[in-house]
């Protein structure tokens, strides 16, 4: 008859993670296998960026460009595929213009502005070296169009002359299927953007 564990850890990512964040795992070896008795519950598994390897979190960083069309305004942002199964948070998206601009950031379905942006697959740099192959689940949008805003308006900020400034309402989690993007409010002017994020996939019942 198996042996009952009291307080067991369940065989999942996080709890794989942390056998391996404190070099308690081997392959075929059981490793940690119970809380309080053999480990006290004070491991912070999220405090540390190298451990997002060990939950299986890739960290990803762009720079993104929009280009000028006449009488349109630019738009350039960061998109979760809808058939990835994946999470994606947006931690810091920073903007700059070339002439003063307010630049307003939401979040918008692919669907809605898959027709005006063009998408560029793949992890544009992945933070963490060790995640070198194959790409990130994320892709990047740029374009521009009549409009002036396709989706849920979060933030505006006031872009001075080539000088870059942050949003201030991240972390965004981008469910499959959503895009964060920034759009100019002014035609004819450029959009240069950084972002940086991380992705992974989800767990049972979290994108329900």
């Amino acid at each position: 008859m198996a042996e009952l564990l009291h307080n067991a850890l369940k065989r999942s990512p996080i709890a794989d993670g942390i056998k391996k964040a404190i070099g308690q795992h081997k392959q075929g070896e059981g490793g940690l296998e119970r809380w309080s008795e053999t480990l006290q519950g004070i491991v912070n598994v999220w405090g540390l960026p190298e451990w997002a390897f060990l939950r299986g979190e890739r960290l990803g960083a762009v720079k993104a460009v929009t280009t000028l069309v006449a009488a349109e305004f630019g738009i350039v942002g960061i998109g979760n595929p809808i058939a990835s199964d994946a999470i994606v948070v947006v931690e810091t998206v920073s903007v700059s213009t070339p002439t003063a601009m307010t630049c307003q950031l939401e979040v918008v379905a692919h669907t809605a502005i898959s027709g005006t942006v063009v998408s560029t697959t793949g992890m544009a740099s992945g933070r963490d070296r060790r995640f070198l192959s194959p790409g990130g689940r994320t892709f990047m949008v740029a374009g521009t169009d009549a409009g002036s805003s396709f989706g849920i308006p979060l933030e505006q900020r006031l872009s001075l002359t080539n000088q870059f400034v942050d949003f201030n309402c991240l972390p965004v989690v981008l469910k499959p299927g959503d895009d964060l993007v920034i759009v100019g409010q002014t035609v004819n002017i450029t959009i240069n953007s950084n972002w940086s994020w991380r992705e992974r996939k989800a767990f049972p019942g979290e994108l329900a």
